[in-house]
């Protein structure tokens, strides 16, 4: 039987009326796990940017903290200037009857970046320039007590005294083996394994026989210009060991070294 108008209103009253419900958004339970994950992605941001900083990192001496060398152009400020030091009575490596060229590098045997530069750029740098006769490579003392203690100057002075008891091949062996040891006794073990009069070495330490040397090399490297280790100076060489030519400050790549070194050999 066919509804009428009035049933049908009826049977459309008759329908429950959905519920509407209130959707309420609670923004702090949004905002603060947002801000902890923004921030935590900064924090990443940066140790990723301050651990791949290129490869000319430096220790300096200005903050006493560990740092990098700014080497952006701001138009005043060359990314490699020019610097004058002299050799000294330094160790080298080469012959100096040869080379026209000397690499000076200023270093500290505690310096996380001079032991990776001595690693991975030196080598390449002796192999191509100091066996073939073309550069001597001369190391000076930049001990940075204000970062590294009295280890630092510790170490330096080993190094001179094994240099002096065992002639350049042992001060070398030795340098390539002695960076951040934790205390004297390990450098002494250094010392030992490359083959030094052990009672003439600790004679030596005893007496900071070197302290003078070491005193002037931080002079030399301070009139440079360095300000942080590893500082290099690269020039030419002349027959009183005065080195006339650019700094690089902090462990570049062997690219950087070999493009001055080269500079300075076409002179």
């Amino acid at each position: 039987m066919p509804r009428t108008k009035k049933e049908v209103k009826k049977k459309v009253e008759s329908k429950p009326k959905k519920e509407e419900k209130e959707i309420v958004i609670d923004i702090d339970k949004i905002i603060l796990p947002l801000s902890i994950f923004l921030a935590g992605l900064l924090i990443a941001l940066s140790i990723f940017l301050t651990n791949n900083n290129g490869s000319n990192g430096n220790d300096t001496t200005g903050s006493g903290t560990t740092g990098t060398t700014d080497t952006t152009d701001t138009g005043a400020q060359e990314e490699f200037p020019a610097a004058k030091t002299v050799i000294g009575n330094s160790p080298y490596i080469g012959d100096i009857k040869k080379a026209k060229v000397a690499v000076v590098e200023y270093t500290d045997l505690q310096c996380p970046y001079c032991q990776r530069h001595a690693t991975e750029t030196e080598p390449q740098i002796m192999s191509e320039y100091v066996d073939t006769g073309k550069i001597i490579y001369v190391v000076r003392s930049f001990p940075l007590e204000s970062l590294h203690g009295e280890l630092a100057t510790q170490s330096a002075n080993a190094v001179l005294c094994v240099n002096e008891l065992g002639g350049r091949d042992k001060f070398y062996e030795f340098y390539k083996q002695a960076f951040a040891k934790a205390s004297v006794d390990e450098l002494a073990q250094v010392a030992q394994s490359v083959g030094v009069d052990m009672n003439k070495y600790n004679a030596c330490m005893s007496e900071n026989r070197y302290k003078d040397q070491i005193d002037k090399d931080l002079a030399d490297g301070s009139s440079a210009g360095i300000q942080g280790t590893p500082g290099f100076v690269i020039g030419v060489l002349d027959k009183d060991g005065n080195v006339d030519g650019k700094m690089i400050a902090g462990a570049y790549p062997y690219e950087s070294f070999k493009a001055i070194i080269d500079e300075m050999l076409a002179k």
